[in-house]
C-alpha cells in the first residue's frame, strides 16, 4: 500500500486578497503551513507518507524569484512531485525555468510522467491552456497534448492488471448543484475536455481515480465509475489537503485540515462552507463503497 499527500493551488507570490479565491487566503504564511504539514507527516504512524503530490498553481506568476522560493519552501522530508497548473506557466520559457530551478519536482526530468509501484501507477498529465504548449495568459481552453495522451494510453494498455490514478490540474467535472446550493452546477469544464477524459476511462477501466485542483473546492464525483476528486486551495482557510491510500484493489481518501495546528488566527467565510464539501466530498473508501 502507498500513502501520499495531495495538495494544490498554493499560489506562492500572490497577494492574499487579490485574484481567484474561495476562502480567505494566507499565501504570506505558506512557509509556516508547509512546516506544519511536514511536522504532521513526520508524526504519522507506519506506514507513513511516501510522497507529496502538488496538483498545480504552486506559484502565482513564474519568475526566477518565485521558482527559487518554491524550491526552498517545498523542501520537505519526503519527495514532492508537481503537476503544473496554469499559473505555473505564465512565462514564455516556464518549462525551462522549472526544470532548471526545481528538477526534483519532475521525476525523470519530464513534465508529463508516470510513477509505478508493485500494484498501481500514478500518471501526471499536464493540462494545456492555449495553442502554445505549456503557456498561459488568460485563456481557459483546457486540453492535453496528443503525444501525452498517446503515451498514457500506451502505458495503460501495457499494464491492464495494475490500478491507475491520473493527476491533472483542471477539474473534469463541475461542482454539483447540490453541493453548492444552486440550481445549476458550478465551474463546469469544457465539454471537449471532459469528453476526452471520459473516453479514456471508458477504454481503460483500470483507471481508478482522477485528481486535480483549479476550482479551489473539495469535490468528489464519478466519471464513468471512476472516482474524480478536486481539492481546496492549501493556502486558503482552513488549510486542507488530502491523504490517499492506494493498492491494486483499494483506493481511499480523507481530508485533513491544518487549522487546529497553525499558530496564527485565520478568518473563514461561513457563507461559503460548500468549499469544504459534504462528507462524501471529503472522504471515501472503496472497501466501503464496494467500488474499486
Amino acid at each position: 500500500m502507498t500513502r501520499f499527500v495531495f495538495l494544490t493551488d498554493t499560489h506562492l507570490g500572490a497577494i492574499n486578497d487579490v485574484g481567484y479565491t474561495q476562502q480567505p487566503r494566507y499565501v504570506d504564511r505558506l512557509g509556516e503551513l508547509v512546516a506544519v504539514l511536514d511536522d504532521w507527516i513526520a508524526h504519522q504512524d507506519e506506514p507513513g507518507i511516501d510522497f507529496v503530490l502538488h496538483g498545480g498553481d504552486m506559484v502565482d506568476v513564474v519568475t526566477g524569484g518565485t521558482l527559487a522560493a518554491a524550491r526552498e519552501t517545498f523542501a520537505l522530508s519526503v519527495p514532492l512531485c508537481l503537476a503544473l497548473g496554469n499559473h505555473d506557466l505564465t512565462a514564455p520559457d516556464s518549462t525551462a525555468l522549472w526544470l532548471s530551478a526545481a528538477p526534483l519536482f519532475f521525476p525523470g526530468g519530464q513534465l508529463a510522467y508516470s510513477l509505478n509501484w508493485v500494484d498501481w501507477m500514478l500518471h501526471v498529465l499536464p493540462t494545456q491552456w492555449c495553442e502554445v504548449p505549456y503557456t498561459w495568459a488568460d485563456e481557459q481552453n483546457p486540453h492535453f497534448l496528443p503525444e501525452h495522451l498517446a503515451s498514457l494510453e500506451a502505458t495503460l494498455a501495457q499494464y491492464p492488471d495494475l490500478a491507475h490514478v491520473i493527476c491533472t490540474h483542471a477539474q473534469v467535472l463541475p461542482v454539483s448543484a447540490l453541493q453548492i446550493g444552486r440550481s445549476v452546477p458550478y465551474h463546469p469544464p469544457l465539454p471537449s475536455y471532459r469528453d476526452v477524459v471520459e473516453a479514456l476511462v471508458h477504454r481503460f477501466p483500470q483507471v481508478k481515480g482522477i485528481i486535480g485542483g483549479h476550482n479551489h473546492i473539495n469535490t468528489h464525483g464519478f466519471l464513468g465509475g471512476v472516482h474524480t476528486v478536486t481539492a481546496s486551495a492549501f493556502t486558503e482557510a482552513p488549510f486542507e489537503f488530502k491523504v490517499f491510500e492506494v493498492s491494486g484493489d483499494h483506493l481511499s481518501m480523507e481530508t485533513v485540515s491544518l487549522m487546529p495546528r497553525v499558530n496564527f488566527r485565520a478568518d473563514y467565510n461561513w457563507d461559503k462552507t460548500f468549499v469544504q464539501g459534504r462528507r462524501c466530498d471529503r472522504a471515501f473508501d472503496t472497501r466501503d463503497l464496494g467500488n474499486t
